[in-house]
């Protein structure tokens, strides 16, 4: 998703089914079902239009899932952790700055190479 590609995956209890939307950024299969796998494929390698929609649907959609917020979000846990633990430390001023400049530095390179990818595609 983070590519803009649409993603195919198995509609299992937990996991694709809470981040893909069915038909606007990728396809669900049953489990087990081969040949809907197969045709939810053959679905997008025939159909380039709805292919591109999709995939800059899953692009816009993935920004949930950025590395820089999901590593906010660790940090602020392991913050809330530290503060209940019988411990009550906190993660020092430095550490904490090094952990958010390098998830914007990780984040910001794969921006950069998404970017770059869609851009080559046209």
């Amino acid at each position: 998703m983070r590519c803009g590609l649409p993603v195919v995956a198995t509609d299992c209890p937990l996991g694709p089914r809470e981040i893909i939307t069915r038909g606007v950024d990728g396809h669900l299969v049953s489990p087990g079902d081969a040949d809907g796998l197969a045709a939810a494929l053959c679905d997008l390698i025939r159909d380039d239009t709805r292919r591109r929609r999709m995939g800059e649907a899953a692009w816009r959609n993935s920004a949930r899932y950025a590395p820089g917020h999901i590593a906010e979000q660790h940090l602020n846990l392991y913050r809330d952790l530290l503060r209940r633990g019988p411990g009550r430390r906190s993660p020092g001023r430095l550490q904490e700055a090094t952990h958010r400049a390098r998830t914007a530095a990780l984040d910001a390179a794969h921006t950069l190479r998404s970017t770059a990818r869609r851009a080559m595609k046209r």
